[in-house]
């Protein structure tokens, strides 16, 4: 039976990449929408109305998901390569996933406010 460390290390990896190319996609409609749509689409009371719909809302959402989770996945990643974050290995992947975690549900809590 493998552990968990064995298997969680590939499947980070895995959602990087998943990650990565989703902000791809998400990204890409962004642009298009703020930026190819029409040029009043950058005002404020079109961003609101347009933020205010709930499938840009979801699209908002898992964009900020995906951005969340890379960037943090990645920080952690990064901490891991060095003999400091090794040594407290528990410790780097507990703060990361609670940093991702404060700034998703905060991100979500903008959003939904508008």
């Amino acid at each position: 039976m493998e552990s968990a460390k064995s298997v969680l290390e590939p499947l980070a990896w895995l959602m990087q990449m998943i990650t990565g190319l989703l902000m791809i996609l998400l990204v890409t409609a962004h642009f298009y929408v703020t930026h190819m749509t029409s040029h009043d689409a950058l005002r404020y009371a079109e961003v609101v109305e347009r933020v205010a719909q709930p499938e840009f809302k979801a699209l908002y959402a898992l964009l900020l998901l995906a951005v969340s989770f890379h960037a943090f996945n990645g920080l952690r990643a990064i901490l891991l390569d060095t003999n400091a974050g090794m040594r407290k290995k528990g410790a780097v992947s507990a703060l990361t996933t609670l940093a991702f975690l404060l700034a998703f549900f905060y991100g979500l809590y903008l959003l939904f406010s508008i």
